[in-house]
Protein backbone atom coordinates (compact mmCIF):
# COMPACT_ATOMS: atom_id res chain seq x y z
CA UNK A 1 0.00 0.00 0.00
CA UNK A 2 1.32 3.43 -0.96
CA UNK A 3 2.44 5.68 1.88
CA UNK A 4 2.62 9.47 1.83
CA UNK A 5 4.28 11.56 4.53
CA UNK A 6 3.97 15.25 5.34
CA UNK A 7 4.60 17.63 8.20
CA UNK A 8 0.99 18.85 7.90
CA UNK A 9 -1.88 16.91 6.36
CA UNK A 10 -5.11 18.80 5.75
CA UNK A 11 -8.10 16.53 5.15
CA UNK A 12 -10.62 18.40 3.02
CA UNK A 13 -10.08 21.11 0.39
CA UNK A 14 -12.97 23.42 1.11
CA UNK A 15 -12.35 27.06 2.12
CA UNK A 16 -11.04 26.18 5.59
CA UNK A 17 -8.72 23.44 4.34
CA UNK A 18 -7.30 25.52 1.50
CA UNK A 19 -6.74 28.45 3.86
CA UNK A 20 -4.91 26.21 6.35
CA UNK A 21 -2.67 24.69 3.67
CA UNK A 22 -1.87 28.05 2.08
CA UNK A 23 -1.06 29.70 5.40
CA UNK A 24 1.17 26.81 6.51
CA UNK A 25 3.27 27.35 3.39
CA UNK A 26 3.31 31.12 3.96
CA UNK A 27 4.55 30.39 7.49
CA UNK A 28 7.47 28.41 6.08
CA UNK A 29 6.17 24.85 6.34
CA UNK A 30 6.80 23.49 2.86
CA UNK A 31 5.81 19.88 3.47
CA UNK A 32 2.03 20.27 3.33
CA UNK A 33 -0.39 17.75 1.86
CA UNK A 34 -4.01 18.60 1.02
CA UNK A 35 -6.36 15.62 0.69
CA UNK A 36 -9.68 15.90 -1.16
CA UNK A 37 -12.08 13.25 -2.44
CA UNK A 38 -13.81 15.54 -4.94
CA UNK A 39 -13.20 18.94 -6.44
CA UNK A 40 -11.37 21.61 -4.40
CA UNK A 41 -13.78 24.19 -3.05
CA UNK A 42 -16.19 21.83 -1.36
CA UNK A 43 -19.80 22.89 -0.90
CA UNK A 44 -18.93 26.42 -2.00
CA UNK A 45 -19.32 25.16 -5.58
CA UNK A 46 -23.08 24.94 -5.01
CA UNK A 47 -23.56 28.59 -4.03
CA UNK A 48 -25.68 30.58 -6.45
CA UNK A 49 -23.89 33.81 -5.62
CA UNK A 50 -21.31 34.95 -3.04
CA UNK A 51 -21.95 38.36 -1.54
CA UNK A 52 -19.63 38.69 1.45
CA UNK A 53 -16.58 36.52 0.92
CA UNK A 54 -13.67 38.99 0.62
CA UNK A 55 -12.09 38.88 -2.80
CA UNK A 56 -14.75 36.63 -4.29
CA UNK A 57 -17.76 38.92 -4.02
CA UNK A 58 -20.45 38.71 -6.70
CA UNK A 59 -19.11 35.41 -8.03
CA UNK A 60 -21.11 32.23 -8.45
CA UNK A 61 -19.91 29.23 -6.47
CA UNK A 62 -18.46 27.55 -9.54
CA UNK A 63 -16.46 30.70 -10.34
CA UNK A 64 -15.23 30.96 -6.74
CA UNK A 65 -13.86 27.42 -6.62
CA UNK A 66 -11.79 28.14 -9.73
CA UNK A 67 -10.17 31.02 -7.85
CA UNK A 68 -9.52 28.77 -4.84
CA UNK A 69 -8.03 26.13 -7.10
CA UNK A 70 -5.59 28.72 -8.38
CA UNK A 71 -4.34 29.20 -4.82
CA UNK A 72 -3.47 25.50 -4.67
CA UNK A 73 -1.53 25.82 -7.91
CA UNK A 74 0.14 29.14 -7.12
CA UNK A 75 1.43 27.89 -3.77
CA UNK A 76 2.35 24.49 -5.18
CA UNK A 77 0.32 22.74 -2.49
CA UNK A 78 0.50 18.96 -2.75
CA UNK A 79 -3.00 17.73 -3.61
CA UNK A 80 -3.85 14.08 -3.10
CA UNK A 81 -7.15 12.71 -4.39
CA UNK A 82 -8.80 10.27 -2.04
CA UNK A 83 -11.60 9.65 0.42
CA UNK A 84 -10.31 9.32 3.98
CA UNK A 85 -12.11 6.43 5.67
CA UNK A 86 -10.21 6.23 8.96
CA UNK A 87 -7.89 8.35 11.10
CA UNK A 88 -5.72 6.95 13.89
CA UNK A 89 -3.18 8.37 16.30
CA UNK A 90 0.34 7.00 16.52
CA UNK A 91 3.06 7.89 19.02
CA UNK A 92 4.32 11.03 17.31
CA UNK A 93 2.05 11.30 14.29
CA UNK A 94 -1.38 10.65 12.81
CA UNK A 95 -2.39 8.29 10.02
CA UNK A 96 -5.23 8.68 7.55
CA UNK A 97 -6.37 5.71 5.49
CA UNK A 98 -7.65 6.26 1.94
CA UNK A 99 -8.47 3.90 -0.92
CA UNK A 100 -5.14 4.95 -2.47
CA UNK A 101 -2.91 4.44 0.56
CA UNK A 102 -1.95 5.71 4.00
CA UNK A 103 -1.06 9.30 4.83
CA UNK A 104 1.18 10.00 7.81
CA UNK A 105 1.64 13.48 9.29
CA UNK A 106 3.00 15.17 12.40
CA UNK A 107 0.10 17.64 12.40
CA UNK A 108 -3.34 16.81 11.10
CA UNK A 109 -6.13 19.24 10.25
CA UNK A 110 -9.61 17.80 9.79
CA UNK A 111 -11.69 19.94 7.43
CA UNK A 112 -14.09 17.38 5.98
CA UNK A 113 -17.19 19.59 6.12
CA UNK A 114 -20.74 18.30 6.22
CA UNK A 115 -23.08 15.94 4.42
CA UNK A 116 -26.76 16.51 3.61
CA UNK A 117 -29.62 15.02 5.58
CA UNK A 118 -31.91 12.78 3.56
CA UNK A 119 -35.69 12.49 3.30
CA UNK A 120 -35.36 8.94 2.01
CA UNK A 121 -37.00 9.81 -1.31
CA UNK A 122 -35.86 7.66 -4.20
CA UNK A 123 -33.69 9.72 -6.53
CA UNK A 124 -33.70 12.81 -4.33
CA UNK A 125 -30.90 15.27 -5.05
CA UNK A 126 -29.11 17.58 -2.67
CA UNK A 127 -28.30 20.47 -4.97
CA UNK A 128 -29.12 21.60 -8.52
CA UNK A 129 -26.71 20.90 -11.33
CA UNK A 130 -25.36 23.80 -13.35
CA UNK A 131 -27.41 23.07 -16.49
CA UNK A 132 -30.47 24.14 -18.45
CA UNK A 133 -33.69 23.25 -16.59
CA UNK A 134 -36.12 24.84 -19.04
CA UNK A 135 -39.55 23.21 -18.79
CA UNK A 136 -38.78 21.25 -15.62
CA UNK A 137 -40.66 21.63 -12.35
CA UNK A 138 -38.44 21.21 -9.32
CA UNK A 139 -39.53 20.90 -5.69
CA UNK A 140 -37.01 22.26 -3.18
CA UNK A 141 -37.85 20.86 0.26
CA UNK A 142 -36.56 23.08 3.08
CA UNK A 143 -36.76 26.62 4.32
CA UNK A 144 -33.18 27.67 5.03
CA UNK A 145 -30.52 29.57 3.12
CA UNK A 146 -29.63 26.59 0.93
CA UNK A 147 -33.24 25.97 -0.11
CA UNK A 148 -33.76 29.57 -1.20
CA UNK A 149 -30.33 29.80 -2.82
CA UNK A 150 -31.04 26.63 -4.83
CA UNK A 151 -34.49 27.87 -5.85
CA UNK A 152 -33.02 31.14 -7.09
CA UNK A 153 -30.40 29.29 -9.11
CA UNK A 154 -33.02 26.99 -10.60
CA UNK A 155 -35.10 30.01 -11.61
CA UNK A 156 -32.11 31.49 -13.41
CA UNK A 157 -31.49 28.15 -15.15
CA UNK A 158 -35.01 28.04 -16.55
CA UNK A 159 -36.79 25.75 -14.08
CA UNK A 160 -40.09 26.29 -12.33
CA UNK A 161 -38.97 25.88 -8.70
CA UNK A 162 -41.39 25.40 -5.82
CA UNK A 163 -40.18 25.74 -2.23
CA UNK A 164 -41.94 23.36 0.15
CA UNK A 165 -41.23 24.36 3.74
CA UNK A 166 -42.91 23.19 6.92
CA UNK A 167 -42.78 26.54 8.74
CA UNK A 168 -41.69 30.13 8.41
CA UNK A 169 -38.56 30.77 6.31
CA UNK A 170 -35.28 30.40 8.17
CA UNK A 171 -33.25 31.93 5.37
CA UNK A 172 -31.70 35.36 5.18
CA UNK A 173 -34.34 38.00 4.48
CA UNK A 174 -32.43 39.10 1.38
CA UNK A 175 -32.88 35.61 -0.11
CA UNK A 176 -36.54 35.38 0.91
CA UNK A 177 -37.25 38.81 -0.58
CA UNK A 178 -35.44 37.99 -3.82
CA UNK A 179 -37.40 34.75 -4.17
CA UNK A 180 -40.62 36.67 -3.69
CA UNK A 181 -39.58 39.37 -6.18
CA UNK A 182 -38.83 36.69 -8.78
CA UNK A 183 -42.18 35.02 -8.30
CA UNK A 184 -40.88 31.74 -6.89
CA UNK A 185 -43.79 29.66 -5.64
CA UNK A 186 -43.75 28.69 -1.95
CA UNK A 187 -45.86 26.20 -0.04
CA UNK A 188 -45.91 26.29 3.76
CA UNK A 189 -46.79 22.77 4.87
CA UNK A 190 -45.03 19.68 6.17
CA UNK A 191 -44.25 16.93 3.67
CA UNK A 192 -46.30 13.87 4.69
CA UNK A 193 -45.54 11.38 1.92
CA UNK A 194 -44.44 10.85 -1.65
CA UNK A 195 -44.88 8.66 -4.71
CA UNK A 196 -42.85 8.22 -7.89
CA UNK A 197 -44.56 7.05 -11.07
CA UNK A 198 -43.29 7.31 -14.66
CA UNK A 199 -40.45 9.58 -13.48
CA UNK A 200 -42.91 12.07 -11.97
CA UNK A 201 -43.00 12.73 -8.23
CA UNK A 202 -46.12 13.40 -6.22
CA UNK A 203 -45.29 15.02 -2.88
CA UNK A 204 -48.15 14.92 -0.38
CA UNK A 205 -48.76 17.69 2.11
CA UNK A 206 -52.01 17.72 4.07
CA UNK A 207 -54.89 16.96 1.70
CA UNK A 208 -52.95 18.22 -1.32
CA UNK A 209 -50.06 17.08 -3.49
CA UNK A 210 -47.33 18.67 -5.59
CA UNK A 211 -46.29 17.08 -8.88
CA UNK A 212 -42.73 17.68 -10.03
CA UNK A 213 -39.91 16.26 -12.12
CA UNK A 214 -37.12 16.58 -9.56
CA UNK A 215 -36.92 16.72 -5.76
CA UNK A 216 -34.06 18.60 -4.15
CA UNK A 217 -33.66 18.03 -0.41
CA UNK A 218 -32.28 20.96 1.60
CA UNK A 219 -33.30 20.13 5.17
CA UNK A 220 -29.96 20.63 6.86
CA UNK A 221 -26.55 19.03 7.07
CA UNK A 222 -24.55 17.01 9.59
CA UNK A 223 -20.80 16.52 10.18
CA UNK A 224 -19.03 14.32 7.63
CA UNK A 225 -16.53 12.45 9.77
CA UNK A 226 -14.30 9.51 8.85
CA UNK A 227 -14.03 6.67 11.35
CA UNK A 228 -12.02 8.08 14.26
CA UNK A 229 -9.89 5.68 16.28
CA UNK A 230 -9.66 8.23 19.09
CA UNK A 231 -11.75 10.99 20.62
CA UNK A 232 -10.46 14.51 20.02
CA UNK A 233 -12.59 16.05 22.76
CA UNK A 234 -13.34 19.76 22.87
CA UNK A 235 -12.73 21.95 19.81
CA UNK A 236 -11.39 25.37 20.69
CA UNK A 237 -11.94 28.51 18.66
CA UNK A 238 -10.71 30.17 16.55
CA UNK A 239 -7.91 27.73 15.64
CA UNK A 240 -9.83 24.46 15.96
CA UNK A 241 -7.23 22.99 18.32
CA UNK A 242 -8.47 19.99 20.29
CA UNK A 243 -7.65 18.00 23.42
CA UNK A 244 -5.32 15.91 21.23
CA UNK A 245 -1.98 17.65 20.71
CA UNK A 246 -1.35 18.61 17.06
CA UNK A 247 -4.85 17.64 15.92
CA UNK A 248 -7.21 20.36 14.60
CA UNK A 249 -10.86 20.35 13.53
CA UNK A 250 -11.97 23.35 11.48
CA UNK A 251 -14.59 24.77 9.14
CA UNK A 252 -18.26 23.88 8.69
CA UNK A 253 -17.57 20.56 10.43
CA UNK A 254 -17.70 22.46 13.74
CA UNK A 255 -19.18 25.87 12.93
CA UNK A 256 -22.76 24.50 13.05
CA UNK A 257 -25.19 27.44 12.94
CA UNK A 258 -22.32 29.79 12.09
CA UNK A 259 -21.43 28.02 8.85
CA UNK A 260 -20.05 30.60 6.49
CA UNK A 261 -17.17 30.51 4.03
CA UNK A 262 -15.47 33.55 5.59
CA UNK A 263 -15.59 32.05 9.09
CA UNK A 264 -14.30 28.72 7.76
CA UNK A 265 -11.45 30.55 6.00
CA UNK A 266 -10.56 32.32 9.24
CA UNK A 267 -10.41 29.06 11.17
CA UNK A 268 -8.02 27.67 8.54
CA UNK A 269 -5.72 30.67 8.98
CA UNK A 270 -5.79 30.39 12.77
CA UNK A 271 -5.03 26.64 12.69
CA UNK A 272 -2.02 27.20 10.42
CA UNK A 273 -0.72 30.02 12.62
CA UNK A 274 -0.98 27.78 15.69
CA UNK A 275 0.82 24.96 13.89
CA UNK A 276 3.64 27.20 12.68
CA UNK A 277 4.32 28.48 16.22
CA UNK A 278 4.38 24.92 17.59
CA UNK A 279 6.63 23.69 14.80
CA UNK A 280 9.15 26.51 15.29
CA UNK A 281 9.23 25.92 19.04
CA UNK A 282 9.71 22.19 18.53
CA UNK A 283 12.65 22.82 16.21
CA UNK A 284 14.36 24.94 18.87
CA UNK A 285 14.13 22.18 21.46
Amino acid sequence: MQRSRATVAVIGAGPSGIAAAQQCIREGIDDVLLVERGKPGGLLYQANRLENFPGLRDMSGREAVVALGEIIQDYDIGLLKGDVSEISKKKNSFEAVTENGIISAKYMVLATGTKPRSLGITGERYHPEWRDYTGEKVAVVGGGDAAYDYALRLKELGAHPVILRRGEPKALSVLVDEASDKGIEEICHELTGWELSDNVYSLRYGDNSLSCDIVITAIGREPALPDMQFSYGEVKFPSGSTDIENFYVIGSLVLRGYRHASLAWGMGLAAAMDISVKDRNNQKM
